[in-house]
């Protein structure tokens, strides 16, 4: 996979770096370093990003959901972009999930990852002390999660129309505008639960594989369930629910604050629940560092608006401003 995915066009000129930050049993799972090809001698500032999918479908290199102005920015600022892979719904639980974001968190620091950019083709070095977080959608809801649990060690968070509002009604109920031009059977989520083999585990699908499931779990309002199968009442909910983690008596957001996009006619992660982040993280946060720079950015446009958007485009350059000064200051 990684030949034909470095060939891809939006890679032009960056190189990738592949390895596994995890292994559990025989499962491998995979982290990808995104460098660009530059004369750059010096510590790089990292980008920590996770991808979309609605945690059941997806993958690092999913270029079709690689934002284009995530990569100009990397390239701007002589960044790298550490993109990871973590297990899927409903093989794994949310839980699981997490575990595999603070591992890979815990990885990037460790001597094995500077080992390993340091002997490849352009020996790389990261900057640890400047790190802004990215994902879209479901990576989204982990870009900030990562963020809330490490708001002394990342400078600024920035998202995609991300899942912030798992608990909300719009995640358990149907929704009432077909996703497809192709009817897809509820049967299919219940079908998928039924044949898992005991341990199984998924940590990346190119696409189309799982796309219907996804779909299918949208549609049907079953994405809370599955968030919540096989942990139900769980004590620790904060991790998972950044709405909750708000409520904590320590709570803290990066000094950079939290730059939220968001398509104004997105039906699969409707404004609201953003909206909603965002107004209650700007009244907790009050008076402490980072709270005025909490911005949300609601454009014209469905789930996955800003795939093709370029970093020159004078709003996402208004949009990552606050963020990015404070990530490479």
């Amino acid at each position: 996979m990684a030949a034909s995915i470095a060939s891809h066009e939006k890679l032009v000129g960056f190189d990738l770096v592949q390895s596994n930050y995890k292994t559990i049993g025989d499962h491998n799972i995979r982290a990808d370093f995104v460098i660009p090809q530059t004369g750059f001698t010096g510590k790089r500032p990292l980008i920590v990003r996770f991808h979309g999918g609605g945690l059941i479908t997806g993958d690092s290199l999913s270029m079709e959901w690689f934002p284009r102005w995530l990569l100009d920015l990397a390239k701007k600022h002589n960044a790298v972009i550490a993109s990871a892979n973590y297990r899927f719904l409903p093989e794994a639980t949310s839980l699981d999930i997490f575990e595999d974001i603070e591992d890979f968190w815990i990885w990037l620091h460790s001597s094995e990852v500077a080992e390993l950019l340091s002997s490849c083709v352009s020996p790389t070095k990261l900057d640890l002390s400047r790190i802004i977080t990215a994902g879209e959608s479901a990576g989204g809801l982990l870009s900030v999660c990562l963020a809330l649990a490490h708001p002394d060690e990342i400078r600024a968070a920035t998202t995609s129309y991300p899942t912030l509002d798992m608990a909300s009604e719009h995640f358990s109920t149907a929704n009432p505008t077909p996703l497809t031009d192709l009817p897809i059977s509820e049967s299919l989520i219940d079908e998928t639960i039924a044949q898992l083999k005991p341990g199984a585990i998924r940590s990346s699908a190119l696409l189309p594989d799982r796309f219907d499931l996804m779909v299918a779990v949208l549609q049907y309002g079953r994405l809370a369930q599955l968030y919540e199968r096989g942990i139900e009442n769980s004590p620790r909910r904060d991790i998972r629910y950044p709405l909750e983690k708000l409520d904590q008596p320590n709570a803290k957001i990066p000094c950079g604050g939290i730059a939220i996009i968001q398509g104004l006619q997105d039906d699969i992660v409707p404004a609201e629940g953003n909206e909603k982040f965002v107004q209650k993280a700007r009244e907790i946060m009050k008076g402490k560092p980072g709270a005025d720079k909490i911005i949300l950015t609601v454009r014209d446009g469905t789930h996955g608006f800003d795939g093709e958007t370029c970093l020159d485009e004078g709003w996402v350059q208004e949009h990552l401003k606050v963020a990015v000064e404070a990530w490479l200051e």
